[in-house]
Parts: C-alpha cells; structure tokens; sequence
C-alpha cells in the first residue's frame, strides 16, 4: 500500500547563473543575512507518502453522529470543523494501524470518506526601498543585470503607478509562520480585532494570556500556530518569512525590499515546522482560520503527488463558498501536472490559481512544474530575494515554484483593492485574462503567459458587484482505498 508524498515547492537552483550567485553571495556576506545553507528538498512524483501514524480524518455522512462508532473503536476526536461539513480529527488508539482504521470507518454508512493525515514538507510608484533599486528583485522591475532580460517582470512599476496598496485585504500565508519583528513585515501583519484593544480589566488582550474572542486561540494577535495549537506563529525555517516579503514586504520605507502590495494584511498561519514537515490536518485548521477571521486570498505554496485529499478539496470548497480565491505553487519537479496531477495545486476549482515558476529571461524555470489544463500561469520564481528568518533585517535569495505564487497572491490583493465590489471570479479573470505571452509557457500553462500587474489592474471590472453564491464544485476524483494491512 502506497500512500504520496506531500512537499513544500521550494529548493536550490544548481542552475542559476554564476554572476548572479557571485552576486547574492557577496551580497548575503556584507550584510550577515543569509543562515548557513540547507539540505534541498527533493520531491519524487512516484515516491510513497508518509502519514500521520496518530491520526486520521474522518468527515461524518450528512446529520451522521459518529459517537457511537467513535466509542466501538476506541478513538476519540481531536478536532472538528463545523464549517467543512463537520470534519473531525480522529485520534489513533493505541496498537491500532492507521490503514486498519481507516478501513473500519469506511465500512460504516455513517461516514463519507476517511482517509490518512498526510504528512507535507517545505517546497520551499516606485518604492524607495533599498533591494528594489540594486536590482535584486528583479521580478518586479527587470533591468537586465546578472543576465535577465529588460522588461522580463511583473511590471510592478506600472501596476504601482494605479494601485499599489491593499491595505484593507487580508492575504493569508499557510506557511511555516513569519519573523514577526522583522523590518519588512511587521507593520504589514494582519491584527485580530478581537485580540487587540483593552479587555475588561484595562489589560492588553495581546498578552493577557486569554481567549478573548473564544477561538480557541490565546493571544492569538498575527495568526496562529496549528502545530502547537497556539497564537504565535514563528518561523523556525524561513520558508513563510520569504513568502511572505513577495506578497507584502513593506514598501517605501527606506530598507530592504517591497513585496508586491506595498501595504496589505498578512495572516500567517503556521502548520509546516523548522524540519519543513506538515500535515493536512493542521494545513485544513490554517485554512479554516483564514476563513472564519475574513482573509481574501491564501498563498499555499506546498503540494505534493499521488494523493487526493477529500478533506483538503473539501476545506478549499469551504474557502470558494466564501468567496476566497486560494493561489498555489504548482511544484519544481520539470512535471506535467496533466499527466500526474500535484494537489492543492491540481484540484478541479475555480478559486484555485495554479502558478508556474519563469526566470530572468522570461523563460520557464527549469524546474518549474506545467500543464496545458492543469497550470493557469507563470511568475517570477527563479533567483527571488525576500524576506528571511533569524533576525529583524534577514534577507535570502530563494528559488521556486514557492516563490511566484506569492507574486500572484500580492497581485490579487491589489486588483481587489482597487475592485473592492468584485468577485473572488472576476479578480482571478483579471489576472489570467491579462498575462504576457512568452513562447516557454504557450503550450506549458493555460493562459500561456507570465503575471502582468498592470494589464490586470488595468481589467474593467463593473462597479457595484457583489460577491454572490457560486455555482456547485465539481466532484473530487476519490482517491483509492487504502489496502488494510496487517498490525
């Protein structure tokens, strides 16, 4: 029995042009930022996944109560998400096998899928800010340094010259947490009103050490930590922190670098540790959070092969039914995601926006995963200088399909700062109605093109529209049974 493999879309790029690893080298040595290198990642479309071996998911049939078959079991439930159809999180008994479990649930017309908790790893104006006038973000302004191609970018300048705020967007980060403190990042968090202010007692709710707005989270201020099952979500690894620049690093304030929106609320919801390991499980508590506290976007840059979560499709329905467009990287493995589909990023919803990796020339990232169906763009993902863990002023190069799907999620906060009226629909037509076509991605992606921010913003979306009730999602393909084996 074989279960996929899951894993943060980020790794190394052996590839990239020895100038420009001169160049962030010495870069990275003047200013002390980088952290020692790591281990890459390596993601194999055919390898078997790990799971959780203490818990697994089971999402009752409809007006189903599962005590009874909880209590026949010996399981108990750890979990659940009144919003995703009552899904639960079921704890593994003692001596018990996973596979085994799985199968005795799904013997039961009481439920409508179990399955296992899979286990994912890391993949991992203009503005005055210092990084944007080197030339190390390129993929907002490409003035052909290190070998790039002038013009191979976003056209971020001018997207920027009509709209470079979302200030009253929240973009949620399904990552590994952020540097909180961090110069670039932290005037941009996202605060949860019902943590902020004065309790009653003329304390300050951000550290009272109380669940002020009885989430089940204390102080949960910026977002939360899913693994812990806390209100602080650190980055241990630096993956989020990364991200999380692109999408929103402060602009125009003098240091570092401008993510794509210059000001924009940034939700970071932790669920992948300092080992760059996750679950679906703690992934499904991140977007469930995202989507009862009011987030617009959410930045998933994670997947993986050979799985298809119903739990997950389901927690991502949960997001489309309310109106939030989920971005995701679509894998750095050189794969045709048509012929072996990479989940989130593959599932069979139209508020899903599967982002590619393009370099400096405006070519397909060598490792960038495609799919003439299944791929909708490209973005910068090559060679990215963002936002990194281990201090206030940390910055690295990273590379990946990790990278351009934050491009994307900045992109949409801006289209519906400026669309305010519009529809999760009509902000993901904007962008892929507008890409610029390149010749590596005609047959590669659905669009055949790279992110324009100016062509997008410059979209005519009707004023006065609402966001209205959409249409059924189609069916997940159900992934096959797990096979029982013996304890």
């Amino acid at each position: 029995m074989n279960f996929p493999a899951i894993l943060l879309l980020r790794r190394a790029d052996p590839n990239t042009p020895l100038a420009a690893h001169l160049a962030a080298g010495l870069l990275a040595l003047l200013l002390l930022l980088a952290p020692p290198a790591r281990g890459q990642v390596s993601l194999d479309p055919g390898a078997p996944a790990a799971f959780q071996p203490d818990r697994i998911l089971v999402k009752p049939a409809a007006g189903a109560d599962l005590s009874g078959l909880h209590a026949s079991l010996g399981t108990t439930v750890l979990r659940e998400f009144p919003g995703i159809g009552g899904l639960q999180v079921v704890q593994v008994p003692a001596g018990a096998g996973v596979p085994a479990l799985i199968a005795a649930y799904q013997l039961s017309a009481l439920v409508q899928y179990a399955e296992p908790d899979f286990i994912v790893h890391a993949l991992d104006t203009t503005p005055n800010d210092f990084r944007y006038w080197d030339g190390s973000l390129w993929g907002l302004h490409n003035t052909g340094i290190y070998g790039g191609t002038p013009g191979a970018d976003i056209r971020a300048p001018q997207g920027w010259d009509v709209q470079n705020s979302a200030a009253n967007i929240i973009v949620a980060v399904t990552d590994t947490g952020a540097w909180l403190s961090h110069e670039d990042l932290a005037a941009n968090l996202w605060t949860n009103p019902g943590e902020s202010g004065k309790d009653a007692l003329g304390l300050d709710k951000s550290t009272n050490g109380i669940d002020d707005d009885h989430d089940g989270y204390i102080d949960d201020v910026h977002g939360i930590n899913a693994i812990l099952g806390t209100g602080l979500p650190l980055d241990d690894y630096g993956h989020g922190s990364h991200v999380s620049g692109t999408i929103g690093g402060v602009g125009n304030n003098s240091v570092g670098i401008t993510g794509v929106a210059w000001r924009v609320q940034l939700m970071e919801c932790k669920f992948i540790d300092a080992q760059g390991n996750g679950s679906i499980s703690n992934a499904i508590t991140c977007l469930d959070y995202a989507r009862q506290k009011g987030a617009k976007i959410v930045n998933a840059s994670w997947g993986g092969y050979n799985f298809n979560s119903s739990a997950l499709y389901d927690a991502i329905n949960s997001l489309r039914s309310a109106g939030i467009l989920f971005v995701a990287a679509c894998g750095n493995d050189n794969n045709d995601n048509d012929a072996r589909p990479l989940y989130p990023a593959s599932f069979n919803l139209d508020n899903i926006i599967a982002v590619a990796a393009t370099n400096r020339t405006d070519a397909k990232a060598w490792f960038s995963n495609y799919g003439a169906h299944t791929v909708h763009l490209g973005a910068p993902g090559e060679d990215i200088f963002s936002c990194w863990n281990g201090s206030d002023s940390a910055y690295q190069y990273d590379n990946g399909t990790s990278m351009a799907a934050p491009h994307v999620a900045g992109a949409c906060a801006l289209i519906w700062a400026h669309n305010p009226g519009a529809t999760y629909q009509q902000v993901r037509n904007s962008i892929l109605s507008s890409t610029d076509p390149l010749p590596t991605l005609a047959s590669h992606t659905v669009t055949g093109g790279r992110l324009d921010l100016y062509k997008a913003l410059m979209v005519s979306i009707p004023s006065g529209t609402t966001t209205g009730t959409p249409s059924p999602a189609p069916s997940p393909v159900p992934s096959p049974v797990p096979v029982p084996v013996p304890l």
